[in-house]
């Protein structure tokens, strides 16, 4: 590393500014305040361009890759899941990738930058190159989409119990931010699913010729994890036609209650109003029993049509 570079370093307190490895061939240095000065240092040590700098300030953007004369600009997008309440985040990790040094950049502190420093520590010597560490940290990114993925997996299978149970309004909620968080998903998988095809594809000279098989391999997992989110977005549409049907048939069977109970009613009133009157002739008028005939036609008619519902099969 050169003395400019050293001093650039030990500008900035070790909190916000690290340099993970450091030996002839490799440099990377992580950065987790993008808005402090040592980004700007960098800038201009490096020769980074304002867009380039502008946009690893700016958050939230989809993964890509921008190709300079002498480094390239990376924007990759990690995920975050929180269950309650059901939400996708997307979280930035933005690579500066040089013909011998990598500078990574994002907001916080990061998991995947954590998991790669535990790796280079077990096995420090299968890292040699920028395009190595690249590879790294977006093989750790993408392999989180996949627990991610049975995290969401899991709330849709308690959900569809839920609504085959005991369906309420609460869980059409939760359908909806599912679904929202799923569509911010597919828009970072199919982002970075796009940077690993150009990483394959373009002849860029920061990654090396027998790197692209292992880019490859990250981006099939990039493909699976795109197919069990248009699978769960698929289950989440059947969760919401079953969420319908159930409250349709809810109401169907409220309907068809009330029905029974007007029908019923109607032969009921029939007889009462009719006996209601205040006419004399009518018969039974003055048997001291007549109120009991009465009654008991009333529930004979009752019972018959319970019946007839029943032999119908409409209850």
């Amino acid at each position: 590393m050169s003395e400019t570079a050293s001093q650039t370093l030990t500008s900035e307190t070790t909190d916000s500014l690290r340099t993970i490895i450091d030996r002839p061939g490799l440099l990377w240095i992580d950065l987790k305040d993008p808005m402090s000065q040592a980004l700007d240092d960098l800038a201009a040590h490096y020769g980074f361009h304002e867009l380039a700098v502008e946009d690893s300030r700016h958050y939230e953007q989809l993964a890509k890759v921008d190709y300079y004369e002498n480094y390239s600009f990376l924007i990759i997008n990690a995920t975050h899941y929180t269950e309650k309440p059901c939400e996708v985040r997307l979280r930035e990790i933005d690579a500066f990738i040089g013909s011998d040094y990598i500078i990574t950049v994002h907001d916080g502190p990061s998991l995947a930058v954590a998991e790669l420093e535990k790796r280079i520590n077990t096995n420090a010597k299968f890292f040699e190159r920028p395009d190595q560490i690249l590879h790294a940290i977006i093989d750790v990114v993408v392999d989180r989409y996949l627990p991610t993925l049975d995290h969401i997996g899991d709330t849709i299978d308690a959900v569809q119990d839920d609504l085959l149970l005991n369906p309420d309004v609460s869980l059409l909620s939760t359908i909806f931010a599912l679904k929202r968080g799923l569509l911010q998903f597919r828009r970072a998988v199919a982002s970075q699913r796009e940077l690993l095809n150009l990483l394959i594809r373009d002849d860029t000279p920061f990654v090396h010729e027998d790197m692209r098989i292992y880019f490859r391999d990250v981006y099939d997992h990039t493909v699976r994890a795109m197919d069990l989110v248009e699978t769960y977005r698929d289950l989440l549409t059947g969760g919401l036609d079953i969420y319908l049907t159930q409250m349709a048939n809810r109401t169907n069977d409220i309907v068809k209650g009330l029905t029974i109970l007007a029908t019923i009613m109607l032969p009921l009133t029939l007889v009462t109003g009719y006996y209601g009157m205040n006419f004399e002739q009518f018969p039974l008028i003055k048997n001291p029993n007549g109120i009991w005939y009465v009654t008991a036609a009333l529930v004979v008619i009752t019972v018959g049509m319970l019946a007839f519902f029943k032999l119908r099969k409409w209850i």
